[in-house]
């Protein structure tokens, strides 16, 4: 499991590519949205730098906010569209993968597979 930087400043933001090609999943799930949905998808590249140059503290709760609180799984909002993520450290945020959200809630599969995503990283540093 890599990480690709996607964004840094004061802060990273990198993102994991699961597969030995070595791009993002993130990059790869947004890349193949439908049309309507592709001015959403450009949006968070706007939200990742502005995450980057300066923390959670610039994005409102309409654009990041805690999904789980006893794993510190985090979420990018643009939309419909929500990307998980999770913090290692103090200054670097990791996006797992994105998703289309169907409900009001997060949906807990999606918030599962980040929890896992973010073990399998966790463990393959050590």
């Amino acid at each position: 499991m890599q990480l690709k930087t996607l964004s840094r400043h004061q802060n990273t933001v990198a993102a994991l590519c699961t597969e030995g090609d070595g791009k993002p999943d993130v990059i790869k799930w947004l890349q193949q949205l439908p049309a309507n949905m592709q001015g959403s998808a450009r949006g968070f590249v706007a939200l990742f730098d502005r995450y980057a140059q300066s923390g959670r503290q610039q994005l409102g709760s309409e654009h990041f906010h805690l999904v789980d609180e006893d794993a510190q799984i985090w979420e990018f909002i643009k939309g419909r569209l929500r990307i998980l993520c999770f913090m290692d450290g103090g200054n670097l945020v990791v996006l797992t993968h994105g998703l289309v959200k169907k409900t009001q809630k997060a949906d807990p599969q999606e918030v599962a597979h980040a929890i896992s995503l973010k073990q399998r990283f966790l463990s393959s540093r050590l």
